[in-house]
């Protein structure tokens, strides 16, 4: 059954959380700053592993990673505000992440207290996420170029938020690169677009 909203067809939208809601590279760059003595910007974070990127072992990767995730992560400009209005348009949000699972709660706690709209959470494992058991989605927002890619297969509409971790020749064109949370909104006004004609 199609729900349909201000002359529209309400569309299903996946998100990534950290990296597209969450911006995770500030405490991160803070927190390599104070842990190690460190000065780093956003554009040393060259790849997806973090412990290739900063020289260290996988254990004291998935340390940091937990230590940040369970802190009050700042929001990117727009996002909530963005998916507040795609929530009052009617379309379902579905948030995916690669957070572990015994941060289901602190997430969830997160996400209400930082008022971020969604329909439904799925935390699953680090790239398999586009194997995750939801609606057939309509878009997707991902930072993880790896991640991204996979969701070629099943979601037309592959977006993926520009970071240095995620710079690609994309020959293929299987994904577009955004810039902001306007950017988001826009490519999925024009899908509404293409879909009303």
């Amino acid at each position: 059954m199609l729900v349909r909203y201000f002359g529209g067809i309400a569309v299903h939208l996946g998100f990534d959380i950290d990296g597209v809601i969450a911006n995770f590279s500030l405490p991160l760059i803070e927190r390599i700053r104070r842990d190690y003595g460190v000065v780093v910007k956003e554009s040393d974070i060259y790849c997806y592993d973090l412990n290739v990127v900063f020289g260290i072992t996988k254990a004291e990767e998935t340390k940091l990673v937990e230590d940040i995730l369970i802190d009050n992560l700042p929001l990117y400009d727009g996002a909530k505000e963005t998916l507040e209005q795609l929530n009052k348009e009617g379309h379902s949000i579905y948030l995916l992440t690669g957070r572990w699972g015994h941060l289901r709660e602190a997430t969830e706690m997160w996400l209400k207290e930082n008022g971020v709209h969604y329909t439904e959470l799925h935390l699953l494992d680090v790239g398999k996420k586009y194997q995750a058991n939801v609606a057939p989605l309509d878009v997707i927002v991902e930072d993880s170029l790896g991640e991204a890619i996979e969701w070629s297969g099943k979601v037309k509409n592959i977006l993926i938020y520009d970071h240095p971790w995620n710079k690609t020749l994309n020959v293929r064109g299987l994904t577009k690169r955004v810039y902001c949370w306007s950017d988001i909104y826009h490519e999925i006004q024009q899908l509404q677009a293409s879909r009303n004609r």
